[in-house]
């Protein structure tokens, strides 16, 4: 799918009640206004805002956090969400987090399942009028509709703690659900892929017909980082489990099971190396939808492909129950300085990610045929808590593809 991304931010609006002490207390908050176009979706707007809370003084990093979405595009796409996290709120030794979320998307990519499904751009070619040039596939060939209402959320209670009184290693408990739903995009009287794999047995009534998927979830986690927005050192890595269920109501039954390791290095002054593995298999039949997200003790990214998984590769380019990624990557912050008594620092990255799918039409290959994309980004941080970043990556299907968005990728 041929996309030209557009994105802008307009400015960046930054306005704390907190002081510039090291010791942050009461409120602070950070948010981006963002402009975006792309050819499928239309002109797009939102904004994403940001509200901590440092109580009386002395929680790293934060007493707890919430995090707003809110974004429409001229072409129907929603994507709303919460999101609240605390390491505190229930008592020493405990952390809470959780997410609503509501998504509907009018274009979401689909190009098939397993790691070699095909992409010709030329089935989607348009003229300068958007009219679709090939009368055997049509512009929307690469493309269905979906309707998603997501919720979870997550317990945690520490059963090791390190030296400094944090917690090191947690026991995860939880719940969660997804209500999804698709459907079969106009392409001009063309059949989609969708709709060809929905009729040659590909896709079976499971995966097109709206479903509640209700799940328990359990874990462990472990985390040495020295701090979370941004580590300079340590580990963090859960194992993570979910199990969906119709003894508590769920259309279908199967279990995702996680494995996500994530290692910083500082190899000197303000320069680390991060490094995140993911390993995921599903167990069971569960709708192709729910191959997208990614199990995990804190908020779930999806893949594989796009900006929270493979960078420059198109979003959810490939499909299947289990998955591989791994992200390599460099940051260096650079520059610190102070505006209106606030703490602001600039950060470059550059990363190379790859990683793959298995399904049932290629389960042999092992970590052969893998997928990747490579390129570099500018972070903004602020107060250590609010990071803001642009980055151009790179995939030789793709060409280039730029992101815009909040925090670094792990």
């Amino acid at each position: 799918m041929k996309k030209s991304l557009l994105t802008v931010i307009a400015f960046l609006l930054m306005i704390a009640v907190n002081s510039p002490a090291k010791e942050r207390t009461g409120w602070g908050w950070g948010g981006v206004p963002a402009v975006n176009y792309n050819a499928d979706e239309g002109f797009g707007y939102g904004a994403i805002l940001d509200i901590f809370n440092y109580s009386k003084g002395g929680y790293s990093p934060y007493y707890f956090k919430i995090n707003n979405q809110i974004f429409f595009t001229t072409r129907g796409k929603q994507d709303h969400a919460i999101f609240f996290d605390s390491p505190y709120m229930l008592g020493e030794g405990w952390r809470i987090n959780g997410r609503i979320r509501y998504k509907k998307e009018g274009f979401l990519p689909y190009y098939g399942l397993g790691n070699d499904s095909q992409f010709n751009a030329d089935f989607i070619e348009t003229d300068d009028d958007g009219n679709s040039l090939d009368s055997l596939h049509g512009k929307q060939y690469y493309t269905l509709k979906t309707e998603q209402i997501i919720f979870y959320m997550n317990v945690m209670k520490a059963i090791k703690y390190r030296q400094d009184g944090r917690p090191l290693i947690s026991a995860l408990g939880g719940l969660g659900f997804y209500q999804i739903r698709s459907a079969v995009n106009d392409n001009d009287g063309i059949a989609t892929k969708f709709e060809e794999d929905s009729e040659n047995g590909a896709l079976t009534t499971r995966d097109t017909e709206k479903s509640f998927n209700d799940y328990l979830k359990f874990g462990l986690v472990y985390d040495s980082r020295d701090n979370e927005p941004a580590p300079n050192r340590g580990v963090w890595t859960d194992v993570v489990g979910e199990w969906y269920t119709g003894l508590i109501g769920s259309d279908n039954n199967f279990l995702r099971l996680t494995l996500t390791d994530r290692r910083y290095f500082t190899l000197r002054k303000n320069l680390v190396y991060a490094n995140r593995i993911l390993f995921e298999n599903i167990f069971g039949d569960a709708p192709f939808l729910l191959y997208y997200p990614m199990g995990s003790s804190f908020k779930i990214d999806e893949g594989v492909g796009g900006y929270r998984s493979i960078r420059g590769v198109y979003k959810n380019r490939y499909v299947g129950p289990a998955k591989f990624i791994m992200n390599m990557e460099l940051r260096y912050r650079f520059y610190e300085f102070q505006v209106f008594n606030q703490d602001f620092y600039l950060a470059a990255n550059a990363f190379y990610d790859f990683g793959r799918v298995w399904h049932d039409s290629d389960l042999e290959g092992g970590l052969k045929n893998l997928h990747s994309g490579k390129g570099a980004g500018v972070h903004i941080g602020w107060n250590e808590n609010f990071i803001v970043y642009a980055e151009m990556a790179f995939n030789k299907e793709s060409g280039s593809q730029l992101y815009i968005d909040i925090g670094f990728l792990f």
